[in-house]
């Protein structure tokens, strides 16, 4: 009976007790959901309500940064300017390379998550260039993760999506902050990532990340004012921005330069940060900005600042391989600002000034302000053309364009006769060409006023064309600049040079313009052995882009910056071999040998540019010799001629040097014997 009331009592309780069971079962799921809500809300508060640890990238930014490079959408700007025309033609550099394939790996490991792309969504992006060791420099990536930088899941999930796509990843802590070291297992190469504050910061210099996590706290570049101004100068500009730290260039450029360049160290201790805007197209990279002149500048560059611009016409005068023009309101005012900047900033200088003016105007009975500085307008114009095969200096030309030409040459005779009174030098003077060739000793004139750029027109040849007077460093530049002219060879005429003035302004502070095929071969003594032989391998990407153009116009503190670099792909010409002897077409031997009467200048001879063929004179002007000639070395055929114009021999160079069978004649035109080579 019993039993059977427990069996009863069972069949009862069973329904009741399954019916508990679902209740607790359900209570369960109710707070496990409830609980699932709150920690939702409360993640959705924290990640959008909750206030953000946030800092600004630049403060993470260490102060050895020689360039900054600011995007408001990487991907978007990436994809921009590495589908232009440009890029794809600089990337074949092998520097280029490296850093294509750098910020293309980065970038692929960010895509390579989908969910952590869609997080980011749009972000500021930095990346600063820094010297690592004396050859190498690396960059510094800032990348502003926004919100993403909340959600410490994520943050742990991305050691996994890195093992998964390929890479060796091992953790350190440096200041408290974990630095991810992602080891790639092809190249050995690691790079190394770390989250700091709403920021993932990655390098492939370890250092560079711990001087981000140390900059954190102690931030240089973020804080500078002049840093400050320059960015709200250029905000939201371009394609991209691109800040210039100059007190670091001169250390970051001695990675490719072979000495200490002293205009770089102008520079740099001049101005404090510039800030540009990048812009491409299929036809040109163009950069615009502005740059801050320190308080403590240099004297000279103060001055220059200060002293406004001038239009540009000296182009249409000149030819060269590189130009620079200076110009401003007025030669007069820009002396009176360099000797209160000097006065303010460098009393030793100002002295020596001082002491050097007085002794040039009392040595010559002179007054350098009426005689020297009246009669300027403040267009100053500075070309370098190829150097003769027989030396190495650069031929230079100075051209001043004067208010009025007769006032100029009145008192350049002036000055002539003073010297010439006081100085046991002879001043000569010879015609060439109806040009009146001067010659004068005017040791410390330009420099007192003008700097260190004058420095090659202590002992000038000059004459007079238009409104200018013309000045040079050798008889030989001087009397090439007046076949120039009468050729009407002239910048005004070049295509490169004419596409220039169309996109910039005509009047300038200072302006460079340089033809890269004809200035290619002074770019070795500038470079180390090392950055010369990379600049040879990539020589038709560098020809690519002939014609390189700056523009400085300067307004008191502040200057606007505009640099051009011209787009044309080239094409290499196909390298013909020098026919033989036997094939060699006779050039015209009774070209016009024209004599002109230089006795005065015996000492001088002429090289001559002419297309591709160099002409060499007699000190009297009669045509000494003829070259072809390729990149300043000759190559191919070469005549030479007697005083009288009777051809002397004939033959072939390559590479500079004799190649073949040369034929000597005599005085009166017979042949005399040949030479093999």
């Amino acid at each position: 009976m019993n039993e059977l009331n427990c069996g009863q009592e069972e069949q009862y309780a069973g329904p009741e007790k399954k019916k508990s069971t679902s209740k607790i079962v359900k209570r369960t799921l109710v707070v496990a959901a409830l609980a699932l809500a709150v920690y939702v809300v409360y993640s959705v508060v924290y990640l959008f309500v909750s206030p953000d640890r946030n800092i600004q990238q630049i403060y993470l930014v260490p102060e050895d940064a020689a360039f900054i490079i600011q995007s408001s959408a990487p991907i978007e700007d990436w994809e921009k300017f590495s589908g232009s025309e440009t890029w794809q033609c600089l990337k074949k550099a092998k520097s280029f390379e490296e850093v294509t394939e750098s910020v293309e790996k980065l970038d692929s490991v960010v895509k390579s998550n989908k969910v952590l792309l869609s997080l980011v969504g749009e972000r500021d992006m930095l990346i600063s260039l820094h010297k690592t060791r004396a050859t190498k420099w690396d960059f510094l990536l800032i990348l502003d993760m926004q919100k993403t930088s909340k959600m410490d899941l994520l943050k742990d999930q991305v050691e996994t999506v890195l093992v998964m796509s390929g890479f060796t990843v091992t953790n350190r802590m440096h200041n408290g902050i974990n630095i991810l070291e992602m080891r790639d297992s092809e190249t050995r190469d690691i790079f190394y990532i770390a989250f700091v504050d709403n920021h993932l910061v990655g390098s492939y210099t370890s250092g560079l990340v711990e001087s981000a996590i140390d900059s954190r706290n102690k931030p240089k570049i973020g804080l500078d004012q002049s840093f400050i101004e320059t960015e709200k100068l250029v905000s939201g500009k371009g394609l991209v921005r691109v800040f210039i730290n100059y007190a670091r260039v001169p250390q970051f450029m001695s990675i490719y330069l072979g000495a200490r360049n002293e205009y770089i160290d102008l520079f740099s201790n001049s101005m404090n940060f510039a800030g540009l805007y990048l812009n491409t197209d299929k036809e040109r990279m163009e950069v615009k900005g502005y740059t801050l002149r320190k308080d403590s500048a240099d004297p000279y560059v103060t001055a220059l600042l200060n002293s406004g611009k001038h239009k540009m016409k000296a182009h249409e005068i000149l030819n060269s391989i590189k130009k620079i023009n200076i110009g401003f309101n007025n030669p007069v005012t820009f002396v009176k600002e360099l000797e209160n900047a000097m006065s303010v900033h460098n009393k030793q200088l100002y002295d020596s000034y001082q002491s050097s003016r007085k002794k040039i105007e009392g040595l010559f009975g002179i007054s350098l302000e009426e005689n020297f500085l009246s009669w300027m307008s403040g267009e100053f114009a500075i070309t370098q053309s190829e150097p003769g095969l027989l030396g190495h200096d650069p031929e230079l030309i100075l051209a001043i364009r004067a208010k009025s030409i007769k006032d100029a040459r009145k008192n350049m005779e002036l000055i002539e006769k003073k010297i010439k009174r006081r100085s046991p030098v002879k001043i000569k003077t010879a015609n060439y060409k109806d040009f009146e060739i001067n010659y004068v000793e005017m040791k410390g004139f330009f420099r007192l006023f003008f700097g260190k750029l004058f420095d090659k027109f202590e002992k000038p040849y000059y004459t007079y064309v238009d409104d200018y007077v013309v000045f040079s460093n050798k008889a030989a530049s001087l009397l090439s600049f007046v076949e120039d002219y009468e050729q009407k060879n002239l910048l005004k005429n070049n295509p490169g040079f004419e596409n220039a003035l169309s996109y910039l302004k005509s009047s300038s502070t200072i302006f460079l313009y340089t033809d890269v095929h004809k200035f290619y071969s002074q770019l070795k003594p500038m470079m180390n052995p090392a950055t010369w032989n990379e600049i040879q391998s990539n020589k038709d990407i560098l020809y690519s882009f002939p014609y390189w153009t700056m523009q400085v116009i300067g307004d008191g503190r502040s200057a606007s910056l505009q640099y051009v670099m011209d787009y044309s792909p080239y094409q290499p010409e196909e390298v013909v071999a020098i026919a033989a002897d036997e094939d060699d077409e006779e050039m015209n031997e009774d070209a016009e040998t024209e004599k002109e009467q230089m006795s005065e200048l015996k000492r001088f001879y002429v090289e001559k540019f002419e297309g591709n063929v160099l002409r060499e004179f007699y000190p009297e002007g009669a045509l000494k010799s003829e070259a072809e000639v390729k990149e300043g070395k000759r190559h191919g055929r070469y005549r030479e001629y007697y005083e009288d114009g009777t051809l002397k021999l004939r033959g072939k160079y390559a590479n500079n040097k004799p190649k073949g069978t040369w034929k000597y004649y005599t005085e009166d035109g017979k042949f005399e014997r040949k030479e093999k080579f």
